[in-house]
């Protein structure tokens, strides 16, 4: 299904967008692989009558609005895994150890071109994090009418250091996938 010509403007209402992280090191079997809730953001959707291809397509997210939504095991969710006070503080270090939102408050894209092959679309544009800005590539499934997907990005290309605690014997791997799933209508 192709995407019906608007222009659209998509927030937590439309759905969701959230990052996923993954746990590493020598002590990983106590740790947790976490679904993340990202609660502030905005998308930007124009798709003229030409189709996408000739469309836009932008994201802003405000970095303080990130929330762990729960715990994952094998790639589901694992919900009542984590206390409240585990929560608390691993949201604490998100802030202050990684992601800096008093310095760097907003996470944006912006794309440059977008290729539709049926009830796809290959994007590419600018991801802006952490005060860097790289091209980035990632397919998006609008057979829904809507838009679907997940795409991975390396911390360290945009100057994040990844979590890591008791002498990096437990750490988040530099790798994190983020995920969305936003509704047009």
């Amino acid at each position: 299904m192709s995407l019906k010509t608007g222009t659209y403007s998509l927030n937590g209402n439309s759905g969701k967008v959230s990052a996923y992280t993954f746990k590493s090191g020598l002590l990983s079997k106590i740790a947790h692989d976490l679904l993340i809730d990202i609660n502030d953001f905005k998308v930007d959707v124009d798709v003229p009558e030409g189709g996408f291809a000739s469309g836009s397509l932008k994201l802003e997210i405000q970095t303080n609005s990130l929330k762990v939504d729960c715990a994952m095991k094998d790639g589901e969710r694992n919900p009542g895994t984590l206390k409240e006070k585990d929560i608390a503080d691993i949201e604490a270090d998100m802030a202050k150890k990684v992601l800096h939102p008093d310095k760097y408050s907003t996470a944006s894209f912006s794309s440059k071109s977008i290729q539709e092959n049926g009830d796809s679309c290959h994007v590419s544009g600018d991801l802006s994090l952490h005060g860097v800005t790289k091209p980035i590539d990632f397919d998006i499934d609008t057979s829904s009418g809507g838009l679907k997907g997940r795409f991975t990005i390396v911390q360290t290309d945009y100057g994040i250091k990844p979590f890591k605690a008791m002498m990096g014997t437990l750490k988040i791997k530099d790798e994190m996938d983020i995920g969305f799933d936003l509704s047009l209508g």
